[in-house]
């Protein structure tokens, strides 16, 4: 287990750039933004019709946040996978945990548990510490604009509380369900290093390409294996339930927001992803160990 524990610390001192640094540097940006933006007097807002309750604009606001960091992390995600599946291979790190001796589905798999728990955590810390510096803001908004009304600092804390609970829901089911394709990416990069980026896009469009002239094209939406992709890259809430979250006087219903998206969820695919997910990192560890000696 101590052994174990070193292997996704290890992870962590390597990538630290990505999903410690460079998030504590966004926020930073960000909250120099805003302040500047109070401290120069240069907010604006024109409301056409009623004037939006201070804590659902704070739920929009922060919502559009909270998607933006899940984007950086997916991004950061991909070149993670595609970079440290390989990285211990091109430092000959590998050979000293071999030595320990550490197998090579052990040292793969604390290289997944890190980009799924770990990595993800800390781009967590640094959103619900965006949503902090937004609380702030949406609360002092109101002695700068007082089209605003009275701040609401109740309301604009339950509303940061909500918003963080709903985007933690959706950070762990989007996690399980895309395991599929980090693992497709991370267990290309053991074989072909950083090749793996192109490869791991190149490879379905030849397959869809070779299916289309096998077929000619007969497939639903021309190829099965596009449309798997799309349904498999289609992992978000109900459009309906969300619009009616955001842009409702209500106050946001937690409860019906998560369980709307644990229904959206297609279980028997997200469990199938993960058992491919650990077949893929099982394959590649084999490679390690028969051929990379």
């Amino acid at each position: 287990m101590r052994a174990f524990i070193a292997l996704i610390r290890r992870e962590f001192q390597e990538h630290r750039g990505a999903f410690l640094y460079a998030p504590a540097i966004l926020v930073c940006l960000m909250t120099l933004f805003v302040a500047m933006g109070f401290v120069s007097g240069h907010y604006r807002f024109d409301f056409r019709g009623a004037i939006p309750l201070q804590h659902k604009l704070f739920d929009g606001l922060y919502f559009g946040v909270a998607a933006l960091w899940w984007f950086y992390l997916s991004a950061a995600l991909f070149f993670y996978f595609a970079d440290s599946f390989n990285a211990d291979r091109r430092n000959n790190a590998m050979f000293f945990w071999k030595s320990m001796p550490q197998s090579d589905f052990k040292i793969l798999i604390s290289k997944l548990v890190a980009g799924m728990t770990v990595l993800p955590a800390l781009i967590f810390v640094a959103m619900l510490v965006t949503g902090i510096v937004l609380a702030i803001a949406a609360i002092v908004a109101p002695f700068a604009l007082p089209i605003l009304g009275a701040p609401d600092v109740a309301a604009t804390v339950q509303s940061w509380a909500g918003v963080s609970t709903v985007a933690l829901c959706y950070l762990i089911l989007s996690l399980l369900w895309y395991a599929p394709f980090f693992a497709w990416v991370g267990a290309l990069s053991t074989v072909f290093g950083r090749w793996s980026i192109p490869l791991a896009l190149l490879i379905p469009a030849v397959f869809s390409l070779l299916e289309g002239v096998i077929d000619f094209g007969s497939a639903p939406g021309g190829s099965y294996v596009l449309s798997f992709l799309k349904e498999r890259l289609s992992f978000s809430f109900d459009a309906a339930d969300l619009r009616e979250a955001l842009f409702s006087n209500a106050p946001l219903d937690v409860p019906d927001l998560v369980a709307s998206l644990l229904t959206n969820v297609n279980w028997p695919s997200l469990v199938g992803g993960l058992v491919f997910a650990l077949a893929v990192i099982y394959a590649a560890s084999e490679y390690r160990r028969r051929v990379i000696t």
